[in-house]
This record gives C-alpha cells, sequence and structure tokens, in this order.
C-alpha cells in the first residue's frame, strides 16, 4: 500500500506524541488495559502540546532577545503550524525539539498521575471523591504509609508479615513481593521461621492485607 507524503508527514509529526504516551502508560498503574483508539487520542494530544510549549519556548526566545537588543524581531509560528498543510515541508528539527519535550512531558505528567495532584485538588474543592484511575489494591499499597504488612494466607493457615517490594495484577491474580519476612501460623501467630524475600500469588478473592503497625 503506498503512503501519501502528506500522510507520511503527519506520522512524523506524531512521534513526539506517542514517546511521551508511551512514557506515560509505562509509569502509570491503570485497572484497564488501554486501547488502541485511546492511544491515538492521547498521543494526538501530548504531541499538540509539545509543539505548544516549543512554539511558547520560540516566543520567550524572541521576547528576550527584543529586549535586550532593544529590536523588533517578529513572533514566528513554528513551521509545524504554519505549513502543516504542506506535505513537501517536514520541520525534522521541529520534531526532534518537541520529541525532547515530549519525554519531560511524559514523566512529567507521569508524577502529576502519581501524586494524585488533581484527584487531591478536586477533594479539596469538593468537587469529586475519586481517588484515581487505578483499583483499590494497587491504590493501598502505593500508600505512601504503607510498608509493613501482614498477609493472611487463611486457607494454609499462615500469616506473613514483611515489607512491600514489588507488586502486579492479572486479570485473575495478584501478585506481592515481600521482603524481611517472618512467617506465623493462622490463627494462633505462632512463628514459624523467618526470610530474607518471598514471592506470593494469589487469586483475587483470596488476598487479605493488613497494614502492620511494628512497636
Amino acid at each position: 500500500m503506498e503512503i501519501s507524503t502528506l500522510t507520511l508527514k503527519l506520522i512524523i509529526l506524531l512521534v513526539p506524541g506517542a514517546l511521551a504516551t508511551t512514557i506515560f502508560k509505562q509509569l502509570t498503574i491503570r485497572h484497564r488495559e488501554q486501547s488502541d483508539f485511546m492511544f491515538v487520542i492521547i498521543s494526538i494530544m501530548f504531541g499538540m502540546f509539545s509543539y505548544l510549549v516549543l512554539q511558547l519556548i520560540i516566543y520567550l526566545i524572541t521576547f528576550v532577545k527584543n529586549l535586550s537588543s532593544k529590536s523588533n524581531l517578529k513572533y514566528e509560528k513554528i513551521e509545524t503550524f504554519a505549513k502543516l498543510s504542506n506535505s513537501n515541508s517536514i520541520p525534522y528539527s521541529e520534531v526532534i525539539w518537541a520529541s525532547i519535550i515530549s519525554i519531560l512531558l511524559g514523566f512529567i505528567i507521569s508524577k502529576i498521575d502519581h501524586s494524585k495532584l488533581i484527584n487531591n485538588l478536586a477533594r479539596k474543592l469538593n468537587i469529586s471523591n475519586k481517588y484515581g484511575d487505578e483499583n483499590l489494591y494497587s491504590y493501598f499499597l502505593n500508600s505512601p504509609d504503607i510498608n509493613w504488612v501482614y498477609l493472611r494466607d487463611i486457607e494454609n493457615s499462615l500469616t506473613y508479615l514483611g515489607t512491600v517490594e514489588s507488586f502486579s495484577e492479572t486479570t485473575e491474580h495478584k501478585e506481592i513481593v515481600l521482603g524481611q519476612v517472618t512467617v506465623y501460623s493462622y490463627p494462633k501467630s505462632k512463628e514459624l521461621y523467618e526470610i530474607d524475600r518471598i514471592y506470593l500469588v494469589y487469586p483475587k478473592d483470596k488476598l487479605i492485607i493488613e497494614q502492620a503497625k511494628l512497636k
């Protein structure tokens, strides 16, 4: 299938957005898998914002030059915006700079998402009580005050006490790695043995985790 020059240009212009979206997807936790359609939409949004930031930087540089030299330089639009419909003009240098901006943007937006800045602000303003897009399992274990936990394995009459090192979730199971682990019997809480690290996997409805308050 032959690709037109305009289509090729649009693909190249979307590279910054795809970079930022890939970083954001890798660094954030989502309960549901993102569809290809949403990936494209978010990529377009990230890409447009990257080019807007590039445009603002160029305007700022022009503004500073006008102040320092008392010149009257024109505020030029970047070629991406000025010649968007011109299929023969591909601003490779702008794509590269926008890609660098998009990488930083991906990390910044991921940090905002991880810190729940928007959700916390919405709760303070009584706009929404939503805590985020991840499920409660990830939200609970990602809480900054969650370090030591008790994990109850009632079917096998065991309790694990340890620090949360990592965790993940599939459609059927929940996985967790604990460090500095002490294993007790359940429900008598008799200490059985200690181990440096343990990997545990359970069906979604079989996992009980309690925050441990150590003296």
